[in-house]
């Protein structure tokens, strides 16, 4: 059994219980040291649960001293010949270190691998269990994420990389979504020979919309209000097209 653990939890109390359990000890039999205490955050960005140091204690109700290390003499980084960073690109490992080092302030054991992606994209994708909270309702705190590392990794660069971020496929199945619930509108407005206003969208999602409509027969998309209640209308211009109610 570890003498001491590191543990995260939303709360101290939680995370005292969380490493009782874990060690299979009673509260008397610990001593407890808060590392971190926990923060609120916008989308979950900036948040950070709790974090403590559990010690359990020795036969005589002392703390164990932990054993010194000798620390090994550093070696000098050899250069690396013929690998150059671009000037003015931000470098690909930058926006997963960046992300890696977000995710370890939420005490999750995910973590970010690079996929291949389109020229000038840089497609990462966030691993592990449980992703739920990362994803966020419709995927608002993954575009939150996204944004924020866009934002970071390309603030020093005179070029630009697109970065996207998917976490257990959410964006093709989005995608996926998306594209029936566009056609299921469009069939309403020929149906009824109305245009139909969507839910407001961000700018990813709506051309998703625009693209699976452009070739739909009496169809037509556009886009109208301000960020973020910006949408999509679904443009019927078939026969007998009937002139819209009210004002998007």
């Amino acid at each position: 059994m570890a003498n001491s653990i590191e543990i995260c939890a939303k709360t101290i109390d939680s995370a005292i219980e969380k490493g009782l359990l874990e060690l299979g000890v009673e509260r008397e039999d610990v001593t407890v040291e808060v590392l971190e205490n926990p923060k609120s955050g916008f989308l979950g960005i900036g948040s950070a649960p709790a974090k403590i140091l559990m010690t359990v204690l020795g036969e005589n109700g002392e703390v164990p001293k932990a054993p010194e290390k000798k620390e090994k003499p550093k070696k000098e980084a050899a250069p690396v010949k013929g690998k150059k960073k671009a000037s003015g690109k931000p470098a690909e490992g930058d926006a997963a270190e960046f992300l890696t080092k977000v995710l370890s302030y939420i005490c999750t054991d995910a973590h970010v691998e690079q996929k291949e992606g389109e020229e000038g994209t840089l497609s990462l994708e966030i691993v592990g269990e449980h992703l739920g909270g990362i994803i966020g309702r419709r995927g608002e705190t993954l575009d939150a994420l996204q944004h924020l590392t866009n934002l970071v990794v390309n603030r020093k660069s005179e070029g630009k990389t697109r970065i996207m971020l998917d976490a257990e496929n959410y964006r093709a199945k989005r995608e996926e979504s998306l594209e029936k619930f566009a056609q299921r509108a469009a069939n309403q407005a020929i149906k009824y020979k109305r245009n139909k206003a969507l839910e407001p969208m961000n700018a990813y999602e709506r051309h998703i919309v625009h693209v699976a409509l452009q070739d739909m027969e009496n169809i037509s998309t556009s886009s109208v209000g301000v960020e973020p209640n910006r949408r999509v209308v679904i443009n019927y211009t078939g026969p007998d097209a009937r002139p819209p109610r009210r004002r998007y």
